[in-house]
């Protein structure tokens, strides 16, 4: 990532902010952890950043301004797995390390994002959040009948494990949701279990983790929504008892 994008990110997450002039109902997520990840409606005008889009606030910034990430992907591109990362790898100037290190991906054409964000890059020092957050357009419908694939992927320490992808499985008549995503190169599994499907959210308790086949989590919890006509995505996070192991998920429907 180049300096100047570095810097135009840092002013506009600290800048003076404009609010959003109306409530966007329709833009929805959720964060793992509220005192270290804030996600919604983004308040902040200024240089790639505009208020009103899915946002993410973080304590560097002041955990009320969030800043779109629309205009962040913008500036910082994404790598060939379609991941933006933000204060990652050994070139960042210390005068940015203060924002936290993030890794995050855009769900196929929605305006939708998930993704995990740490202090630093590691993932066991506690602070380990996963979230998303999107704009459905006041649109999600979910069918009451009939089954749909999603390709999924996933992220969960992303700078060890890769991304992790798959497929999940919606029966919206017997209103359940299935699937696991994989990266085979770090052998890392997250499998969701039998979520509930209920309206537009997605809600589940019996997720586990596997490295290399055995089982390093268990008993975890899903959370999620669909968003768009006919249930076109989905997001959600995983969220277990040791947070190093917590999973963010952004699918569409096949």
């Amino acid at each position: 990532m180049k300096l100047s994008n570095l810097n135009r990110i840092a002013i506009a997450l600290v800048a003076s902010t404009a609010f959003a002039g109306a409530a966007h109902a329709s833009i929805a997520g959720e964060s793992s952890d509220t005192s270290k990840v804030v996600v919604g409606t983004s308040t902040i005008n200024g240089g790639p950043h505009v208020s009103g889009r899915p946002g993410i606030a973080v304590p560097a910034t002041g955990l009320s301004n969030l800043v779109d990430f629309q205009g962040l992907q913008s500036s910082v591109g994404t790598d060939g797995n379609g991941v933006s990362s933000i204060n990652s790898g050994t070139s960042v100037p210390t005068d940015h390390s203060n924002l936290g290190v993030f890794h995050f991906a855009k769900v196929g054409s929605a305006n939708l994002y998930f993704g995990e964000w740490s202090q630093t890059s590691s993932v066991t020092a506690g602070d380990h959040t996963v979230y998303y957050v999107g704009d459905d357009g006041g649109t999600t419908t979910v069918p009451t009948s009939g089954t749909a694939t999603y390709s999924v992927k996933g992220i969960s320490d992303y700078a060890n494990k890769g991304l992790l992808t798959g497929t999940f499985t919606a029966n919206f008549g017997a209103s359940t949701l299935t699937g696991s995503i994989a990266n085979s190169g770090s052998g890392y599994t997250v499998n969701i279990g039998t979520a509930d499907i209920d309206g537009v959210n997605i809600i589940g308790d019996g997720a586990s983790a596997t490295l290399s086949g055995s089982t390093v989590a268990s008993g975890g919890d899903v959370s999620g929504r669909f968003y768009g006509s006919n249930a076109a995505a989905l997001a959600g996070i995983v969220t277990f008892s040791s947070n190093q192991y917590d999973t963010a998920f952004g699918g569409t429907k096949n």
